[in-house]
């Protein structure tokens, strides 16, 4: 093996590591650097991990994603990021419009040491069913496992932004039914599908943040609740931009509490996008 595939390997490990180790909080997202973007210029989007709309940027590291794709008009591409890419997207696309991107992550482990951060979790993220159903499994309360994956999505506007989000088969998935670029005073409607189906009654986290009368950064949050139809309207508020948030939770899979000795496994669904703020 040469100097560079050594150092490549070495490379991915640690920033495997890191990531790993940063991912507790769970929160998922993909922040682009601006969401308004001329024609002809690069998209530039950051993977971000944390809590409340404030987390790390984090380099493109290719195990960590099952798929990164962009996402305008009807065509569809892999994103080119390379492995150390800071943001983990720059590049220019073809066309102009409304460009979704769109991810898949690798599954990742997460070990509870302590009864009460399970709960903590469950309960900040209205899946207070979890707890009952964990103790009728007669599951450990202590050293137990849980895997998840993430799926996140972000809108860019890109030139004039017309078009429109839709389903791309992500397994638990937020679409943004109201085009947050070319609509003007409604509430923007999104839909959560979880396999493809709406996923009604589901605890969604909204965080806002935004430039106050002072022109200082500040941050709203709201929870919702999925209708029927897994569906929310969203008030626009004073504009800023948007982290959409909701988590499914399922018993682990055969397979995976076989290999993993996993007991859990959570899906994360997110969005973003950005509203001009009024005057």
């Amino acid at each position: 093996m040469d100097d560079c595939n050594v150092f490549l390997k070495i490379f991915s490990t640690f920033f495997v590591l890191l990531f790993t180790a940063q991912v507790f909080s769970h929160e998922f997202w993909l922040e682009p650097v601006n969401y308004y973007v001329e024609t002809g210029k690069p998209v530039k989007v950051h993977e971000k991990v944390g809590q409340n709309f404030k987390g790390n940027k984090y380099v493109y590291l290719p195990s960590s994603y099952e798929f990164l794709k962009l996402t305008l008009g009807d065509k569809t591409t892999s994103a080119k990021s390379k492995l150390g890419d800071l943001p983990a997207v720059n590049e220019v696309v073809d066309g102009e419009g409304l460009l979704i991107l769109s991810a898949e992550t690798t599954p990742l482990d997460v070990t509870y040491e302590t009864w009460s951060k399970f709960e903590s979790f469950i309960k900040n993220k209205g899946l207070d069913w979890v707890l009952e159903k964990h103790k009728a499994r007669k599951l450990p309360e202590k050293n137990f496992v849980e895997s998840y994956r993430r799926f996140a999505k972000t809108l860019v506007k890109v030139g004039n932004g017309e078009g429109s989000d839709r389903a791309l088969g992500l397994g638990f998935e937020w679409v943004v039914e109201t085009n947050p670029y070319t609509t003007q005073n409604s509430p923007i409607k999104a839909q959560l599908l979880w396999k493809g189906k709406p996923h009604p009654h589901a605890h969604v986290g909204i965080f806002n943040r935004r430039l106050d009368s002072n022109g200082n950064s500040e941050l709203l949050t709201t929870e919702l609740t999925t209708d029927a139809e897994g569906r929310v309207e969203i008030p626009r508020a004073n504009g800023g931009s948007f982290l959409i948030n909701a988590v499914q939770m399922i018993e682990a899979p055969t397979k995976m509490a076989k290999d993993k000795n996993a007991v859990w496994e959570s899906h994360w669904a997110s969005v973003t996008y950005k509203l001009r703020q009024q005057p």
